[in-house]
């Protein structure tokens, strides 16, 4: 199983930075930046980057200058005892499951229909599908930021409390001897390509706090090769999912406030 799958997805900040390019709180060559580095060169149904973000830009133009009724652009991730937010039995569902990074779902003025944009990472480059979603989406986010924040906050004392208590120095090799660097070298892998300096601080904040735990469940279960924790530590997954959700949410929120 792909350990960073479960706890990481680019297309959290994916969908904060577009977000904030939909509602012109950043320019495009920032976001196009933004792109390239969580992706490489970008192909969209036989065009490229620019040919995505025009059409991203066409779908949400009449919601973003309506009334706020919601974030505009929200995330959908699975994992283990988790369906992704779309309509169960549709093509998109079945197909944000089988991606390992899950979608971004995009609102249109009829509210039943929206769409999911799903990426298919290649070794240097990205392509997107483009997919017609049928039915009503979720309002949003179940839980919020405060909640989220604090589910993760215990999530975080629990994954620390597991790796103190574990026999975590003599199963590092030696170039492993200090948990802390490692966990701190994979936070900040997680955080390419940064946040706009748009984003709100209760976003920010859960997003770090969830780059932190996904940080440490990597270290333990991959790099070092330990499973014996897997049962304690697959559990948290759900919390990081939830935050980045969240996040996402709130953030897009804001940004139509703004």
């Amino acid at each position: 199983m792909d350990i960073r799958a479960q706890v990481y997805s680019p297309l959290q900040n994916t969908a904060v930075w577009l977000g904030a390019w939909i509602y012109e709180l950043v320019p495009t060559e920032d976001v196009i930046d933004a792109f390239v580095d969580l992706g490489g060169p970008h192909t969209f149904e036989g065009g490229g980057l620019l040919d995505l973000l025009r059409t991203i830009k066409e779908t949400t133009r009449e919601l973003v200058d309506a009334p706020f009724r919601g974030p505009v652009i929200t995330l959908a991730l699975s994992g283990p005892g988790d369906a992704p937010a779309v309509p169960a039995g549709t093509e998109a569902a079945r197909r944000v499951s089988l991606s390992q990074e899950g979608a971004l779902l995009l609102r249109s003025v009829d509210k039943l229909k929206s769409f999911a944009l799903i990426p298919s990472r290649g070794k240097d480059a990205t392509d997107w599908a483009w997919i017609e979603v049928e039915g009503l989406l979720p309002a949003g986010a179940e839980v919020s930021p405060g909640e989220a924040d604090r589910l993760l906050s215990q999530a975080t004392a629990d994954a620390a409390n597991i790796i103190e208590s574990s026999a975590y120095a003599s199963l590092a090799p030696k170039s492993l001897k200090n948990p802390r660097l490692k966990v701190g070298s994979l936070s900040d892998f997680y955080d390419t390509p940064g946040l706009p300096y748009a984003v709100p601080d209760r976003s920010a904040k859960l997003f770090a706090r969830a780059d932190r735990v996904a940080a440490i469940i990597e270290t333990v279960q991959d790099t070092i090769g330990d499973h014996s924790l897997d049962p304690q530590l697959i559990a948290l997954w759900r919390y990081i999912r939830t935050a980045r959700i969240a996040g996402v949410s709130y953030a897009l929120a804001e940004f139509a406030r703004a």
